[in-house]
């Protein structure tokens, strides 16, 4: 056996120069034999060569496969990285009125993005301080969102009109000159944003809408028809992530819809409305004007409504188009109507006495009773101070049969098919198995239900010579050219009564506007009204009636001799003053129909003007309806409407939801404004408006 000396180097020596041993000698290590050392690296290259050779295999086996051999989410991942899906939508229509107003309308505004991946930590702290005051966003949290280097689209603002972009593109154009890597740092995008010129007005009616689709209302209804084309493409990207597409496809606009709705009567029904809640203070009010000649819906408004241009305060109950879906208990002005089937069956004539029994009548175990205690009338009387007496002994002599059914002809009761969501069709009694005391409270509209619109409609009915037109709120819809590819005709529902009946019923209704009628507060100095009062208990949770709570209702028709407008008001729970329909829904009647038909260029009879002491009366002047819009232009910007002779109230209806500063001088209507028409406004401007 070979012993072999172990190496000293490292060791320590002593002062002879000896390596110091420590303790003592150490055992000599033995030498292996070259075979084993051989044996032992062939075994080592052998298991290396072994794995280094299986990789290869496995690198082999996997890139055949990938290239071979089609995978579906490999692709998809290597496509995201030079291509990307993009989908283009085509503008939503606009919603007009019948005389061409815009009512709705999208706008075009942009959005402006920024691509963190150009922008180091430095460059995006100066981005940030530069931008973030002018779109009043925080600045170390814009910052945050700009150093997020894996992303390449970070939005930072939306809705700003050009005049907006164009400034903040300036300021960052400065900057370049001294951080060149700012350049294409920042990039825009249009989209469209849906706008509403009149506000509050017919809001309800008009509903929500987005740049693509409709929320509720006729937004809604109608979205097949307002909603553009929707296209999609695909945007290619260079290995760096920039944009290399240059050929963008168009898509289609949405079609333009003409509503039936005058924008000067829902105007005058809107500012009616303001002076019921002034004067009775109810919880809502509402209103529907309808051309009785075609059935279009001339004016839908209602208290409380919201200014669906201001989305971040709009509540869920604002939304709901209380004309169409509110149910109530019409009360007396259902009077008319049972009168005008008696009449048709040959049972009455309005010169037909009736015994109202002083006041009192006893049906079984139950009595009703008049407001005002009458003997023996007529039936133009009955419909003149209202007795439900005299009503309930019309519908007896019908029968359940006819009663309900007439009723039912006139609308009641059935859906009105405009198409609105949350439509009600109202209750009647089955006639079957109807009880005499449930026949005789039909008679003048208790235990029964209806909208407002069925009782304009039905009053339409009778101002049409007895024949019922559907109820109708679209005139027209239109291409993006401007070229009507659907013109909707009025439609004939039935005959309900003969001419003659409803020529009968219609002057025992101007009664109710004269003196010792109930409704004198509806009536027109120079115009025949024929009109109805309500006034109804109101149900409450849980059954039964209230005690305190009414429903105040007028419907009516003007001129009664020439009939243009028919209309319907219903006032729900006024607590300021009377309760009853004549002192609360009439005076809107009459504000509506005295402004409408000076509006439509209806002259006063001089026969039915009274005098004043010196003189015969004058007509009263027209004041002019201002247009009211708040119209964009080109640019984005604002155009500053003409406000002159505006009402305070219209003149801030005007302006509010484009975030404009309003400054008012004086009480009354709009004399003197500042910008004038036609001047361009921004988000932001000052707007001073003079009343006197």
């Amino acid at each position: 056996m070979k012993f072999r000396l172990p190496d000293v180097r490292g060791l320590g020596r002593t002062k002879s120069g000896l390596p110091s041993w420590g303790a003592g000698p150490r055992a000599p290590v033995p030498e292996e034999p070259d075979s084993i050392i051989r044996t032992r690296t062939a075994s080592r290259t052998l298991w290396v060569g072994a794995l280094v050779g299986l990789g290869m295999v496995s690198l082999v086996l996997k890139s055949t496969s990938v290239m071979m051999f089609p995978d579906s989410q490999l692709e998809s991942k290597a496509n995201t990285q030079f291509t990307g899906s993009h989908e283009i939508r085509g503008q939503r229509g606009d919603i007009l009125s019948i005389d061409g107003t815009i009512m709705a309308t999208s706008v075009e505004v942009h959005s402006l993005h920024a691509d963190p991946s150009k922008l180091s930590r430095d460059t995006a702290k100066i981005l940030a301080q530069a931008v973030a005051p002018m779109l009043e966003l925080d600045v170390r949290d814009t910052e945050k969102r700009l150093n997020r280097r894996n992303r390449q689209d970070v939005k930072l603002a939306k809705n700003l009109v050009p005049g907006q972009l164009t400034a903040i593109k300036d300021k960052v154009e400065a900057l370049t000159e001294e951080h060149p890597s700012l350049r294409g740092a920042l990039f825009s995008r249009n989209e469209y944003r849906r706008f509403y010129p009149a506000g509050p007005d017919a809001a309800p009616l008009l509903g929500l809408g987005q740049a693509s689709t409709g929320r509720e209302g006729l937004e809604r209804t109608l979205n097949r028809h307002l909603a553009g084309e929707t296209r999609r493409f695909v945007q290619w990207r260079d290995r760096k992530g920039r944009r290399i597409t240059t050929d963008v496809p168009e898509a289609r606009p949405g079609n333009t819809v003409v509503l039936t709705i005058d924008r000067q009567i829902q105007r005058i029904a809107e500012e009616a409305l303001d002076g019921v809640m002034e004067r009775s203070a109810p919880d809502t009010a509402s209103a529907v004007v309808i051309d009785p000649e075609t059935g279009a819906i001339l004016a839908m408004a209602q208290r409380p409504t919201h200014n669906p241009n201001d989305t971040q305060n709009i509540k869920q109950d604002a939304l709901r188009n209380r004309a169409v879906s509110d149910l109530f208990e019409p009360g007396s002005v259902f009077k008319p109507f049972v009168a005008a089937a008696a009449i048709e069956e040959g049972l009455v004539s309005k010169d037909t006495l009736i015994d109202c029994e002083n006041g009192r009548f006893r049906i079984g175990r139950n009595t009703i009773s008049d407001e005002h205690p009458e003997k023996v009338i007529t039936v133009s009387k009955v419909i003149k101070v209202s007795s439900n007496i005299g009503a309930a002994k019309m519908a007896f002599d019908l029968g359940a049969e006819r009663t309900i059914g007439y009723l039912k002809d006139f609308g009641f009761s059935r859906p009105t098919n405009l198409g609105l969501s949350g439509e009600a069709r109202g209750r009647m009694q089955n006639p079957a198995t109807i009880k005499q005391i449930e026949l005789a409270t039909t008679s003048y509209g208790h235990g029964v239900s209806a909208t407002t619109l069925q009782l304009a409609a039905a009053m339409a009915t009778v101002a049409n010579k007895g024949m019922r037109m559907e109820p109708h709120l679209v005139s027209e819809i239109r291409d993006p050219s401007g070229v009507a590819i659907r013109i909707f005709e009025p439609k004939e529902d039935r005959r309900v009564v003969s001419e003659r009946t409803a020529e009968e019923t219609l002057q025992m209704m101007v009664t109710v506007t004269e003196p010792g009628g109930t409704g004198t507060r509806a009536a027109i100095d120079g115009y025949a009204v024929a009109g109805k009062t309500g006034t109804a208990w109101k149900h409450v949770e849980g059954g039964g009636y209230s005690a305190t709570e009414r429903i105040g209702s007028f419907i009516g028709v003007v001129p009664a001799d020439a009939p243009r407008l028919a209309m319907a008001i219903v006032v729900d729970n006024p607590t300021k003053g009377s309760k009853f329909g004549g002192s609360t829904a009439g005076p809107a009647f009459a504000e509506i129909g005295e402004n409408a038909l000076r509006m439509m260029g209806v002259p006063p009879n001089p026969a039915l003007m009274k005098p004043t002491k010196d003189s015969p009366q004058k007509q009263k002047p027209i004041i002019p309806i201002a247009d009211p819009e708040l119209r964009w232009g080109h640019d984005g910007a604002y155009i500053t409407p003409n406000l002159s002779g505006l009402s305070m109230r219209d003149a801030l209806v005007t302006l509010e939801g484009a975030g404009l500063s309003i400054r008012l001088k004086g009480t009354g209507r709009v004399t003197d404004q500042n910008p004038r028409p036609g001047r361009q406004l921004r988000p932001g401007d000052a707007v001073e408006v003079t009343l006197q």
